[in-house]
């Protein structure tokens, strides 16, 4: 029986942090593999198309589960799509120009920002990979249209803030490191992007593999058929998980296929 193979990018297939901003050439040949066998391999991850690596978007994926759910694409046509509001957008734009936050709304073409020239928004582009040709901070709520928010905030202590002002908006969820968090809208997650996926393509959830470490992949690994916690995630992902493979530096996708005997 085939299967549908989803996996996170970052913490998972990449790790920005150590330097690893495109999928190993042990992975891309077990995925190679996995479609020879009739098994179909997607992303599912926060990111929207345009701010995934070079690295990892150069594979030639079956589709994509992007901004956390909010945007899901099957051999290149859309599927599903759950717009951010303007409103919502205007809130986050007020609260960053008045705390000095960096926010960044994701199309799938394009990053809308506040100031593209500031230093906290140069510095948090370089460390995740960014493309300067995708950021625009010249923009109108009203007429853009995006799956999903990040915001940078300075510091812990403004946490009630974010969370105060956006959450009935939002779900809310940090990052591993830093003070940066995924805003995807409510009632979105790359469970609901896996099951409209599935939906369209008269498929079982019992038939779902997923691979993920991140706080944002917790529903995903619960609602899947096997959820898999990379070896690096976070102790909330391991506890929902099925199984645990290794770390994303030492292919541990791999390593969890081949004793799975999926390649």
């Amino acid at each position: 029986m085939s299967k549908l193979f989803f996996f996170d990018i970052d913490g998972t297939l990449i790790d920005c942090n150590k330097g690893l901003y495109g999928i190993s050439t042990i992975n891309r040949n077990s995925f190679d593999q996995l479609k020879q066998k009739g098994h179909d391999v997607f992303l599912a991850t926060g990111r929207c198309k345009c701010f995934i690596t070079e690295g990892v978007m150069d594979y030639p994926f079956s589709g994509y589960v992007t901004c956390n759910g909010g945007y899901v694409e099957y051999k290149g046509d859309a599927i599903y799509k759950a717009v951010v509001p303007a409103k919502a957008i205007e809130e986050t734009i007020k609260l960053s120009k008045e705390h000095h936050f960096s926010f960044y709304f994701e199309s799938s073409d394009y990053i809308y920002v506040l100031d593209k020239n500031d230093p906290q928004h140069k510095e948090f582009a370089r460390v995740w990979g960014m493309k300067d040709e995708t950021i625009i901070d010249d923009f109108d709520p009203q007429e853009i249209e995006t799956y999903i928010g990040m915001v940078v905030i300075n510091s812990k202590e403004d946490i009630p803030l974010l969370v105060e002002t956006l959450s009935p908006y939002f779900d809310i969820q940090r990052h591993q490191t830093g003070c940066s968090f995924d805003l995807t809208l409510k009632g979105v997650s790359k469970a609901v992007g896996i099951q409209k996926l599935v939906e369209a393509l008269h498929k079982d959830i019992k038939d779902t593999i997923a691979f993920g470490d991140g706080r944002n992949d917790l529903e995903m690994l619960e609602t899947v058929g096997t959820g898999v916690a990379m070896d690096n995630a976070v102790p909330e992902a391991k506890a929902v998980a099925d199984e645990i493979c290794p770390d994303v530096n030492d292919d541990g996708i791999t390593t969890w296929l081949k004793e799975r005997d999926f390649i």
